[in-house]
């Protein structure tokens, strides 16, 4: 497949440009639920049941919006259409917009479901676009492109529940209207001509080469174990982000923070988040790989860990931090899985952002009646050194492509 030569370099800009901003609106949707978990909490749960609902919300939002990318990272790779993406927002705007008119746990299951499918519709072939449309910048472009969607979880849904706070939870239908509008957008601005080029080489960038695609399971077959490995570090990865994103609200919550305190404070962690990934970008052509995988899985606990355990300024600052290091690997997860799965880039995309986020997601349903059982503080501090169990598994990983070597 061949990019198409006769679209100019400032309409592929344009549109991807467009992408990351799709990104943005999408996941300030999709991150609504960790805002709204503890007035959802209080109108349908328990004292005694509250952790555990809470885990119920979560899991049953990482099935549909991670475990869903694989189906629609397989469908994606058979076929390219952006109708994808505006399904993903439009399902995504309306399902998350609904959560507060739910008048029972069962209908937050179903509006859930809902907006998880959007999720997963949009990110697998969105991701492979990026990466395609940034051509031999795909590692930088796709870094972009992921910190777009972070920067929207971090500050869309602050946006999105001013007026909500500020008048009432029932105005917070209204809020699927900027996503409507942005979705009607999709078809006119992203056109392509041509089918871009979505194979990736060892140094995450286009091939030269038409690769023919073989079926997934010859691809992916000789490289099960370091496939396997790359999956459990996100899919784990994803259980400490996961955890704190629900379960730190809820603690702050406890601690009498105000809606909108308790929200900007969630929304500072995932924009830290959003730097980590924005820098994994540069550091993954300048640092070797598996010392960048190390860093981020043993740096990020123990800033973590203090921070819960000071206050004020301190707080904010070593939880800003403990994000950023922690995820500034994720994007390496991202390209060493397309490489290993050349030719079925959109299924490699759907397995470390889908289903490892699922996984995570659904783990989180434990998380949650250990929080019932134990209490909120000693789960959260279990929660923040499970990356540190992970960094032996990099062992495995030490055959794979070092991305920063420019002749790999």
């Amino acid at each position: 497949m061949n990019n198409n030569q006769e679209t100019s370099k400032s309409s592929t800009r344009v549109q991807f440009y467009f992408l990351t901003f799709l990104h943005t609106v999408l996941d300030s949707y999709a991150t609504l639920l960790s805002h709204l978990q503890p007035l959802l909490l209080t109108k349908l749960a328990t004292a005694a049941t509250r952790n555990s609902l809470a885990g119920n919300f979560v899991s049953i939002y990482s099935v549909f919006s991670s475990f869903g990318q694989i189906l629609f990272g397989w469908l994606s790779d058979r076929f390219q259409t952006v109708h994808f993406l505006t399904i993903g927002v439009v399902f995504s705007a309306l399902g998350l917009s609904l959560l507060w008119l739910a008048p029972s746990p069962n209908i937050v299951y179903l509006l859930l479901a809902i907006g998880g499918i959007g999720v997963a519709a949009f990110h697998p072939q969105a991701t492979t676009y990026a990466g395609a449309l940034a051509s031999e910048q795909r590692g930088m472009g796709i870094s972009i492109f992921l910190t777009g969607g972070n920067i929207g979880r971090a500050i869309g849904p602050v946006a999105l529940l001013f007026i909500p706070y500020r008048f009432g939870l029932e105005y917070l239908v209204w809020e699927m209207i900027p996503g409507l509008l942005v979705a009607l957008l999709v078809p006119k601005v992203l056109k392509f001509e041509k089918q871009l080029d979505l194979s990736v080489s060892s140094r995450g960038t286009p091939s030269d080469e038409k690769v023919p695609q073989e079926p997934f399971w010859h691809v992916a077959s000789p490289r099960m174990l370091p496939l396997i490995v790359l999956f459990v570090i996100a899919a784990m990865r994803t259980v400490t982000l996961t955890g704190i994103e629900t379960f730190l609200s809820v603690h702050l919550a406890d601690q009498n923070y105000s809606d909108q305190g308790r929200s900007l404070v969630i929304a500072l962690f995932i924009f830290a988040g959003s730097m980590g990934i924005l820098s994994s970008g540069w550091l993954m052509s300048r640092i070797n790989t598996y010392v960048l995988l190390l860093v981020s899985l043993l740096g990020a606990p123990p800033l973590l860990y203090w921070s819960l355990h000071t206050d004020g300024f301190s707080f904010l600052a070593l939880l800003f931090l403990g994000n950023v290091i922690l995820t500034s690997s994720i994007t390496v997860n991202i390209i060493l899985a397309q490489i290993m799965l050349r030719g079925h880039e959109s299924i490699a995309s759907g397995l470390m952002m889908g289903a490892a986020w699922g996984v995570g997601g659904f783990l989180n349903k434990i998380v949650g009646v250990l929080g019932d059982k134990f209490g909120l503080p000693i789960v959260l501090d279990g929660l923040v050194m499970l990356p540190l169990l992970l960094a032996p598994l990099l062992i495995l990983l030490r055959d794979q492509p070092d991305l920063s070597k420019p002749s790999v």
